[in-house]
């Protein structure tokens, strides 16, 4: 007698996911075609994209359209059914303060990088979002969590010519 409530369960889970894969695909789509071109400002003076300020939305914009995609392709084409991997999802024991962890962090990102300076709010950021994630090798969590921010910082000062807050760094950099 279940097993019809699961194969609807099921049958609504999928149609749910093609949905809201089909819903990002066509926001993507808004994005690339008419909000970018309309509302992000390309210098005529720029003529290679990567240095325009179009090109990280269009990435960015590209990225979700693909994600979404896949999702899409996989909500359709998938053996396993969504549905049964609803049971199997819990909810961790501490999740509430690792939401408060998690918006405390967001504010010392907004906040800091103006006394700190970006890169070194970026590490600690990084740092303590991996191990909020449950990373705990000291080598893993110092290795990713400065060299990331240092070649993001990187490309963003010397390649995107973009000026990024330096905080404590301002005079030695």
């Amino acid at each position: 007698m279940s097993e019809p409530d699961t194969d609807t369960d099921a049958r609504r889970g999928r149609g749910s996911e093609i949905i809201f894969a089909v819903i990002t695909i066509l926001a993507a789509l808004v994005f690339a075609l008419v909000v970018i071109p309309n509302g992000v400002t390309r210098p005529a003076s720029v003529k290679h994209l990567p240095l325009s300020p179009v090109f990280l939305p269009y990435v960015l914009t590209i990225g979700v359209g693909i994600f979404a995609l896949i999702h899409l392709l996989e909500a359709i084409f998938a053996a396993h059914i969504p549905g049964e991997d609803d049971a199997s999802l819990g909810t961790h024991p501490r999740w509430k303060s690792r939401v408060l962890m998690l918006v405390g962090l967001l504010a010392l990102y907004l906040l800091m990088p103006g006394r700190l300076g970006m890169p070194l709010t970026a590490i600690i950021v990084t740092i303590a979002l991996m191990a909020i994630g449950g990373e705990r090798r000291p080598l893993i969590l110092l290795g990713v969590g400065i060299a990331v921010p240092v070649l993001v910082y990187l490309f963003f000062a010397h390649v995107a010519q973009v000026p990024l807050p330096m905080g404590l760094f301002v005079d030695r950099m």
